[in-house]
């Protein structure tokens, strides 16, 4: 395993801030830092006639946190094209959504999760002042419920959903009139967590229940660390708390290292062409052991931070 024996304690909170996809759900986080100027992580790849710039970015942030650098901003500016993961269409995912994230008829959530995870999903609906809602969520297959908890969960830290990082750059490439393309489609990114194995799909929803109520702090940690460009903290936070358990060793390998190396081949693909490119994606594929920078040095490729 590339990112080493082990997997992260907090997939839940973490996948919401890394997945492009929306659930329609008013997604946010609590992190706001006036005080000191930011400082968020840019590589830069070149050859003889191509510079790419690499920005790791968080998807949902709260709309007054000040998080534009001066070098991110110039390295946009000069960038003819700008790629991010996916579209992220609210519209063209729901029919995904009901596509890949509805149990077959008979099955429902609650018959898969064991008792205690059933009551600690009921505990955690009521500290959302949604006593009683479990029967909302039958439909459900886990992945999905583990989603819309969490992002429940950063909604009440307050925020808006089009602060985060991909939404206010493509509204500005659109304005500009850059080219802008995409690694992934939406439905790609749906099945990294609707393609888990049953067992690893339960598994991702209950140890994120119990990380919800054990780990309220992280996603404020994560943040704060990716505003100042704290890229050891970040990969720390990632990587921390894992175990030697298969399912999270799937969860990993599907949502972050086999992506990071795809990720890497189509860069390599770039690069044989020319031009200024931006490239934005969540900034837990820059960071830890399985990076998209580990992969592209593998190809002789070096990322260098700015």
């Amino acid at each position: 395993m590339i990112l080493g024996s082990k997997s992260p304690k907090n997939f839940i909170l973490t996948m919401v801030l890394l997945l492009t996809v929306t659930l329609n759900a008013p997604y946010s986080a609590i992190a706001r830092d006036g005080t000191t100027p930011p400082n968020p992580a840019l590589w830069k790849l070149t050859d003889e006639d191509s510079e790419i710039y690499l920005f790791g970015t968080v998807h949902i942030l709260n709309p007054d946190l000040n998080w534009r650098s001066v070098k991110v901003n110039d390295a946009f500016a000069l960038a003819d094209t700008i790629i991010f993961e996916a579209p992220a269409d609210p519209q063209a995912a729901q029919p995904l959504i009901a596509k890949h994230g509805l149990n077959q008829p008979g099955i429902t959530l609650s018959s898969m999760l064991s008792r205690s995870a059933n009551q600690r999903l009921a505990d955690t609906l009521k500290s959302f002042g949604m006593e009683g809602a479990a029967a909302n969520f039958e439909p459900l297959r886990p992945w999905l419920v583990g989603l819309s908890l969490a992002a429940i969960q950063i909604q009440a830290m307050g925020g808006d959903p089009n602060a985060g990082v991909e939404r206010i750059l493509s509204a500005e490439a659109v304005e500009a009139g850059k080219t802008i393309g995409y690694f992934e489609t939406d439905e790609q990114q749906i099945k990294f967590l609707s393609g888990l194995s049953p067992e690893t799909e339960v598994f991702f929803l209950e140890d994120g229940l119990r990380q919800m109520a054990e780990n309220p702090d992280q996603v404020t940690s994560l943040l704060n660390a990716w505003r100042a460009g704290d890229v050891p903290t970040m990969s720390e936070i990632v990587m921390s708390g894992y175990d030697d358990r298969k399912e999270s060793d799937e969860i990993m390998e599907a949502i972050l290292t086999r992506r990071n190396f795809d990720w890497a081949s189509q860069i390599e693909d770039l690069m044989r062409g020319s031009g200024t490119i931006f490239i934005a994606v969540g900034a837990a594929h820059l960071v830890g052991k399985g990076s998209v920078q580990v992969y592209l040095s593998q190809k002789g490729i070096t990322a260098v931070r700015q």
